[in-house]
């Protein structure tokens, strides 16, 4: 039953193959030249040092195209475990398949971005790409940026995926675009089709019978709630920096958001926090929800979990994924 002690937003690139207009990053950032700071068996020895066990989220940029990426994922999973957010287009995920143990893998999260698919071509490869993994055991579910395009061709983008046996999850669309401000700029007819949706997303995934380890830290499933704007985490108990960390490529260790340096894994100086303590920054509403604790939050806000995160949690123990105690 593997258990693991920390979990880790790794933000291992800011390269893509992608030039997604919702992007966070510019072109020129996504457009960066690929770089690796140590090798496959260098980043496992060095996250094997510090004597726990992590569960690993990797992300970017885009991480299949990682130098050496099935080689690094093969490596952390011998003693660690790993979640993924790509947008399966890079030939690695086939190698991924079939040399990555999918019993050591919580999730994948396939981005599927249609614009930018139909500006490439690459709906088959997708399918081709989430077919395999499938086969292979790894679970897998996909993501819809929710743009008001995103919105208004959301029922194309379900017909395509079914091939696949995929239903696309809404993912909250967040900041600026064509002069407004989300996820306070959608309508009230958007914020209609997204819970819409995030329903049939949320039975969809249910009825099959998919069966979650740990419950998705990018848990998209209930980004419904958010429609109305973000909760703010700040002045509550947060176990970031202790539970949680981020990472750069780099290798530099923070609590969380780019603040609160506790040293880099690659030169074996990082130092870990004992408990909770107060949040004075921000990093990812996913995170924040999953280790910041409820208690503390400002009066009047809507903490607790949905009823499908609830059901993912309960069945933890079908796959084995569980925080230590």
């Amino acid at each position: 039953m593997p258990h693991y002690d920390i979990e880790a937003d790794w933000h291992l690139l800011d390269t893509c193959n992608y030039r997604c207009d919702y992007c966070f990053f510019g072109a020129d950032v996504l457009g960066s030249k690929l770089k690796s700071y140590a090798t496959a068996e260098a980043w496992s020895s060095a996250f094997d040092r510090t004597g726990k066990t992590w569960l690993l989220h990797l992300t970017g940029g885009e991480p299949s195209i990682y130098p050496n990426f099935v080689e690094l994922c093969s490596a952390l999973a011998k003693r660690h475990l790993l979640s993924i957010n790509t947008n399966l287009t890079n030939a690695s995920i086939v190698r991924f398949a079939r040399d990555v143990n999918p019993a050591r893998v919580s999730f994948i999260n396939a981005g599927f971005h249609p614009e930018e698919r139909d500006r490439r071509g690459e709906t088959t490869r997708f399918i081709e790409h989430a077919d395999l993994l499938r086969k292979h055991g790894f679970r897998i579910f996909c993501s819809v940026v929710a743009t008001p395009l995103a919105l208004t061709t959301f029922d194309e983008a379900v017909e395509r995926l079914s091939r696949a046996r995929l239903y696309p999850v809404p993912k909250l669309f967040r900041g600026n675009f064509a002069g407004k401000s989300y996820p306070l700029a959608y309508t009230e007819r958007e914020r209609t089709m997204f819970r819409s949706y995030a329903q049939r997303a949320r039975d969809f995934y249910h009825g099959e019978g998919d069966v979650w380890g740990e419950p998705p830290s990018i848990d998209v499933f209930n980004d419904d709630r958010y429609l109305t704007g973000l909760p703010t985490y700040g002045g509550r108990l947060c176990s970031a920096g202790e539970r949680f960390v981020q990472i750069h490529p780099n290798g530099d260790v923070f609590r969380c958001g780019g603040t609160g340096l506790q040293g880099n894994l690659l030169q074996g100086t990082t130092v870990f926090q004992s408990g909770a303590s107060v949040c004075q920054t921000e990093h990812c509403y996913y995170f924040c929800e999953k280790y910041s604790q409820a208690e503390t939050a400002p009066t009047g806000f809507q903490t607790k979990r949905s009823s499908v995160t609830n059901l993912f949690a309960r069945r933890m123990s079908d796959w084995g994924f569980k925080r230590s105690p």
